[in-house]
């Protein structure tokens, strides 16, 4: 297996650094995940630690991200208290990878303009 797996590397049919690239995109345009969200997703899918680290993964806008979220999903609170909201919202960043800090920026930043759900 190894063999045939080297022959495609050979070949330039296996890339894992151009997979790590596409899957960077699709993580954190379409799934919204954070940046920690984003490296286990990369582990999931088999890429290795020393393409993760120059995989440009540090370089995603997270809290641009995370505001897009919060402002997607914030609807569905509707009616609930701000303090609930804020909660919940942030255990959904949480468990999508964002780090703390980039979840109070990016609920303070969406919140204080008047959008709190």
């Amino acid at each position: 297996m190894s063999k045939a797996v080297s022959a495609l590397k050979e070949l330039g049919l296996v890339d894992d650094a151009a997979l790590a690239g596409d899957l960077i995109s699709y993580a954190a345009d379409r799934k919204g995940l954070g940046r920690e969200g984003i490296r286990a997703l990369l582990r999931e899918r088999g890429i290795p630690e020393e393409i993760i680290a120059s995989s440009g993964v540090e370089s995603v806008d997270e809290i641009r991200g995370a505001e897009e979220l919060v402002r997607r999903k914030a609807g569905q609170y509707r009616g609930l208290p701000a303090d609930k909201v804020r909660r919940r919202l942030y255990g959904m960043l949480r468990r999508r990878g964002h780090s703390s800090e980039t979840i109070r920026k990016a609920l303070d930043g969406v919140m204080n303009k008047g959008n709190p759900g």
